[in-house]
This record gives structure tokens, sequence and C-alpha cells, in this order.
């Protein structure tokens, strides 16, 4: 009886908490039937088979987030968040919360944001890419094999963004990097800065980055896109570019999409392309092209099979060729 009082009374102060926190757990588990093969110069140099995979479309995750009303309009806010490979049951990184990990507060201000996070770039590629950048994505693919390498989440951060002013919004990150005199190449410094405008159906947006490292020439990148909602189809398109001042590289690229609902199931395609320079002399040419498939069944679940062929051809070497492909299910909760 005791121990059922102390059960019910521990509930209690929890729920209470809970509620005075809003607090809430919550998750995303992408698992497929999968196969990624690999050719260079025509030999086949990886082909594991179908296999059960976790996050091949878009990583499997759990977390805490939640908010305190402080008062006058003012929120503190939080997020923890971390992956895992439902194929295994393990974590998918030794950080505790590597996806997300931040605290801030918002108000009529804004939000401003202390923490790992998202970077300005990587939200915008997200916006204006039809598969959001996920696994399929071929603009992850083409754009992954630029000069400029996307770390997606930064560490010690400071994010803040602004309200929304008639659909027009500002961001900007700054991340002073852990450590100033480490060895050539750790991060020094990161900034980024991104606008958006959305009204309706129409979204446009643009983001800049720049990365300072020690004892070696900084890195910037830039991303320009747009997306329109027409009904009957969402279009979608951007360009980005990068330039490397430590290998005297640049890239420059574009992506082009389309979201097509059929009733409940919808047809994603992309198309992707990035071409790679050093010291003006052109080295490589990346592009993919997308098909993937979804079907809801429910608010928070869907099923999906998507198809992805990409080729990496320098101008020197063997081409690289990688075709993936998935028949998958998401789950929210």
């Amino acid at each position: 009886m005791k121990k059922a009082l102390v059960s019910i009374a521990v509930m209690t102060v929890v729920g209470a908490a809970s509620a005075q926190s809003s607090v809430t757990l919550y998750g995303r588990i992408d698992a497929s039937l999968a196969s990624q093969k690999t050719e260079v110069g025509g030999v086949t140099t990886v082909d594991p088979g179908a296999q059960i995979r976790s996050g091949a479309h878009t990583g499997s995750r759990w977390g805490f987030k939640g908010s305190e009303d402080l008062g006058g309009g003012l929120k503190a806010n939080f997020q923890l968040e971390q992956g895992f490979n439902i194929d295994t049951g393990t974590a998918s990184s030794a950080r505790q919360f590597h996806r997300q990990a931040w605290v801030g507060l918002s108000g009529g201000f804004g939000s401003l944001q202390l923490g790992r996070q998202y970077s300005t770039i990587d939200n915008m590629y997200t916006e204006h890419d039809a598969l959001g950048m996920s696994g399929y994505s071929a603009a992850s693919y083409a754009f992954g094999a630029g000069t400029y390498v996307d770390s997606s989440r930064i560490d010690n951060a400071v994010y803040y963004s602004t309200p929304s002013f008639g659909g027009f919004s500002a961001a900007a990150l700054w991340a002073p990097g852990e450590n100033k005199n480490g060895a050539a190449g750790t991060l020094k410094s990161l900034t980024g800065l991104q606008a958006m405008y959305v009204q309706g159906a129409l979204n446009v947006g643009a983001a800049w980055e720049s990365q300072r490292f020690n004892a070696i020439d900084d890195t910037t990148a830039w991303e320009l896109g747009t997306s329109y909602d027409f009904g009957v189809a969402k279009l979608y398109a951007q360009l980005e570019g990068a330039k490397n001042d430590a290998t005297n590289s640049k890239d420059s690229g574009y992506q082009i999409g389309v979201k097509i609902p059929f009733g409940a199931p919808t047809l994603a395609v992309s198309y992707a392309r990035e071409n790679l320079k050093t010291a003006g002399t052109k080295v490589s040419t990346a592009s993919a092209y997308t098909l993937m498939a979804q079907y809801p069944l429910s608010k928070r679940t869907y099923v999906y099979a998507a198809y992805l062929n990409g080729k990496t051809d320098p101008v020197v070497g063997a081409t690289t060729r990688q075709t993936n492909y998935g028949l998958g299910m998401v789950h929210n909760f």
C-alpha cells in the first residue's frame, strides 16, 4: 500500500512539473530495406546488398523539448535530441545529445538560443529542397562533392532569430570555437546569416556562412533559394556557391525539384548539379537525381519508396557512380 501511494505521489509531482514546464518527449523512427551500390571506373567497390537500415531517409531520433512561461510574454525554452539506430538499438553517436542541445529565451524580441544547433545555411538548404536535404536528396549528394564542408549542426553557438515582420524574418549565428590555439584546421569561429520571406504559397530565402580555422585560410558559402506551392504541385529551386581559400577552390551548384500530391500519396522528384574548380581550372562535376514516393498511413506514420542515382565525374581520374534505393516507413511520436 505504501509503495502504491509513493508511486502515485511521484507520478503526481512529475505530472505537475511537466505541466508547469511543458516538457515534451518526442521522436522519429525511420526503418527501411535499403541498398547502396558504388562503382569507380566501372568497377564495383561497395555493394552490401539489401540491408535493414536506420535513418536512410530521415534520421531516427528521440528527444525532450519544452518551455516555461516567465511572464510578460517571455519564455525559457530548451531542446535535447539524440540520434539512434533502430536496426541495432545503439546510439548513432558517442555524444549524448549530438543532434541538438540548446537552451534559450523567446519573446516579442524574437528568440535567442545557446548551444549545439543547426547552421543558418543548413536551414536554407533544407527549406528549398524537395526532399529536405534528407538521405535520398539529390542536393545532399551533389553539394557534398564541393569544397565547403557543411557540418549542419554547430557546437558552442549563439543563435538569434527575429520575429516575422509581414512575412520577413532574419537570423544570425555565431560560434566562437572552443580552442583558438588548437592544431591547424581547428575551427576558430563560425558566422552565419539568413533571411527569409514567406507569404502564402511563396518562400524565398538566402544564407551566408563563414568558417575561420587555426593556421589555415577561411572558407565561405552562400545559398539562395525559393519554393512555390501551386496546389497541384510545389516547385523548389536553389543556387549555392562556396570558396575555400586554403585549397584555392570554388564550387557552384543548383537544385531543382517538384513535389506532387496524388490525393494522399505524394511524389518528389529532384535534380542537382555541382561544379568544382581549383585555381580556376575545372576539377569535377557531380550530379544526381532522385525519385521518392510517400504514402501516409496516419498523421504520424508514412511508408516510402526512394531511388537516388548520383555521379561524380572528375577531369582526371575515374568516374564514381552511386545508386541508392529503399523501401521503408517513418513513425513520429
